[in-house]
């Protein structure tokens, strides 16, 4: 997947105030995306086009752009595309992040890859290089450190050596020098470095030390509205944040009757998500639609966001396009009162429509960038907000 550089209406002069955490993208080496470079974010910012053509890794790009330096951060990243386990083990799964020649197939080759993403905006974050290499070895078990359980029973039997992987990461900022204005010329740039260990067994990860530089961001994927968890933690930042009636306001669109959404334990065992129902009362969330369950994931998700990054892969997934208009003028709505900035990818007109509408007032706030098919001499194209709304609603153009 070969991708040109789109340099298209670059708002991120020097001396101005960026609008956005994030205005600019470029992408190198991630995946299959060559030279990529997003100009012009808006607000909402939609990822259109055909299967296999990128979308979903620049969303994994900008999860590590918003985390940089943070190890277990790859391994969520990789953990959500194969969160069935086709791959052998994480190490794999890294592997497959970078540049490939075909020599994996030999299990005695030592791979070595690297890749470059770079950024502009309000996040100070400006270039972030990765590192990797295989290694052969034996963890340090002082410094274990579990991506799944930590095993405390008995001793961790090392005798044999164990493959994994090597992560250098460099990542460059600026910072804003006391004497000028933020983002005028006389900013410093600092640069900031980690070397991080992640073994096959997901068992053994040496952390870098805690980094400050970082950008609050969620990633939502097809699926994440099934995961119990993870609805729990949401739902449970939202409450503790105090912003329950912005959740509730969400769901009394799919359900007036809807009251609240509550946290319980009948049993005592695993925490879920009830919603209180004036007439069916107190409700598992699991015998709601999947409309439904997403919404409350979007609503409990967003709030704990503001001034943060938003990912959604396939936003329209598991709601029904009669639906579409409510959710994502809410999403709008919310978006823009707490300045969380999304990337959503789509493969449907009805979402990308619904979008229009919701923002119609709003639109230099949107931005769509139609990737092109795998193989394709297509180069990749921004459509403004403006101009998305006059081809699709004067021109019925098709924009997928």
């Amino acid at each position: 997947m070969h991708r040109d550089s789109a340099k298209i209406d670059d708002r991120t002069g020097a001396g101005r105030v960026p609008r956005y955490s994030l205005e600019s993208v470029e992408i190198d080496g991630f995946r299959g995306l060559r030279a990529l470079r997003l100009d012009g974010l808006g607000l909402i910012n939609l990822l259109v086009g055909p299967n296999n053509s990128g979308k979903t890794s620049v969303l994994e790009a900008i999860s590590v752009l918003c985390n940089p330096l943070e190890p277990l951060e790859w391994l969520a990243m990789v953990r959500r595309r194969d969160f069935g386990g086709l791959d052998e083990t994480r190490v794999q799964s890294l592997r497959w992040c970078f540049p490939q020649t075909g020599e994996l197939s030999d299990p005695s080759f030592a791979y070595q890859g690297h890749c470059e993403m770079r950024c502009t905006g309000s996040y100070p974050l400006r270039r972030l290089e990765t590192h990797y290499r295989d290694i052969v070895g034996e963890p340090a078990t002082r410094s274990l450190r579990s991506g799944r359980k930590q095993i405390m029973q008995g001793e961790l039997d090392f005798a044999e050596p164990r493959a994994g992987a090597e992560l250098q990461q460099h990542a460059e900022a600026t910072h804003q020098s006391e004497s000028v204005s933020q983002f005028a010329t006389g900013t410093e740039s600092e640069i900031e470095s980690s070397i991080v260990q992640i073994w096959e067994d997901e068992r053994a990860v040496r952390p870098a030390r805690r980094r400050r530089l970082s950008l609050r961001t969620e990633t939502l994927t097809p699926y994440s509205y099934q995961i119990n968890p993870l609805q729990v933690r949401h739902q449970s930042l939202a409450k503790l944040k105090g912003n329950r009636a912005a959740v509730v306001g969400l769901v009394r669109e799919f359900d007036v009757e809807i009251e609240d959404v509550e946290i319980v334990s009948i049993r005592g065992a695993r925490p879920v998500i009830y919603l209180r129902h004036r007439r069916l009362g107190p409700a598992p969330l699991s015998i709601f639609g999947d409309a439904l369950r997403r919404a409350v994931l979007i609503a409990g998700t967003l709030p704990t966001l503001a001034g943060g990054v938003l990912l959604i892969d396939e936003i329209e997934a598991g709601i029904h396009r009669d639906a579409l208009a409510r959710v994502f003028s809410w999403l709008v709505r919310t978006a823009r009162e707490l300045n969380v900035q999304i990337f959503a990818t789509t493969h449907s007109l009805e979402a990308i429509d619904a979008i229009l509408y919701a923002e119609q007032d709003e639109l230099d706030d949107l931005a769509t960038f139609r990737f092109p098919a795998p193989n394709s001499s297509q180069r990749l194209a921004k459509f403004p907000g403006r101009a998305l709304f006059n081809l699709r609603y004067e021109g019925g153009l098709e924009v997928r």
